[in-house]
């Protein structure tokens, strides 16, 4: 993990959220260092996905704030848009990929770039997505002309992770990365995890159910119980027991 600057790179701080008369988030607070891999686990109906989601700018708080780089953010300018131009990008679960269309099309989603203001210009899109494969040791990935369907499902984690890391972002929130994929694919995409925060200095949130995987990769680990992010833990002073304990008691 690299050096931590003095302030961190996200601090939450009671934030809170509901939905009609139910209060999917009663408090959730963390911070997260550039360079850092933290973990948010938690049973289900915890408040972790409400958590991220708020982080991500998908739902507006109700209360507490958030402060991106020594910058609160403001409620006006809490949407997906905002938050991705101050450097935070969600790969979720589904990938959020367009099956029929090749690795350069869904890189450069909502970015397609034009030659002369008219035909698209492949070339570049070629050229920038061999970039980011090559920048993220991904050799997997030969044949930028088939469509994303005909990949394996590492394969097509790594694009959407590429896509996530591709336009500068700071933050990637990694929506259970590897539930899908067998232990080779899994096992790839962790490295590539690894190698992104350790060669750009890239900061992750990983929510995940398998907590091997958390213990593995995390740097620090939250976890929410009832709405609460109730306790964390350093990856080096936490048992599997001692979380699935706190998971499902809150202590």
């Amino acid at each position: 993990m690299n050096n931590h600057d003095a302030s961190p790179l996200l601090l939450v701080e009671h934030v809170s959220k509901s939905f009609g008369g139910v209060q999917a988030l009663r408090d959730g607070s963390f911070d997260l260092n550039r360079g850092e891999v933290l973990a948010i686990v938690g049973g289900n109906g915890a408040g972790k996905s409400t958590l991220i989601k708020v982080v991500a700018g998908a739902h507006v708080p109700d209360g507490g704030r958030i402060v991106i780089k020594g910058r609160e953010v403001l409620r006006s300018e809490h949407s997906v848009s905002h938050m991705q131009a101050r450097g935070i990008e969600v790969v979720y679960q589904d990938l959020a990929l367009v099956p029929n269309m090749t690795a350069p099309y869904n890189l450069f989603l909502g970015r397609i770039p034009k030659k002369w203001g008219i035909f698209v210009d492949e070339r570049a899109m070629r050229e920038k997505t061999r970039d980011v494969l090559a920048k993220l040791n991904v050799t997997t990935v030969q044949d930028l002309s088939q469509p994303i369907s005909s990949m394996s499902g590492g394969q097509q984690q790594s694009i959407a992770i590429g896509r996530a890391i591709a336009w500068g972002s700071d933050i990637v929130i990694l929506d259970e990365p590897t539930a899908a994929l067998g232990p080779n694919e899994t096992a790839e995409v962790e490295r590539l995890v690894e190698d992104v925060r350790d060669q750009h200095g890239t900061s992750f949130i990983l929510i995940s159910h398998n907590l091997d995987q958390v213990r593995r990769l995390a740097d620090r680990i939250l976890v929410t119980h009832h709405g609460v992010t109730s306790r964390e833990f350093k990856r080096d002073e936490i048992t599997s027991d001692r979380l699935v304990k706190a998971i499902t008691l809150g202590e």
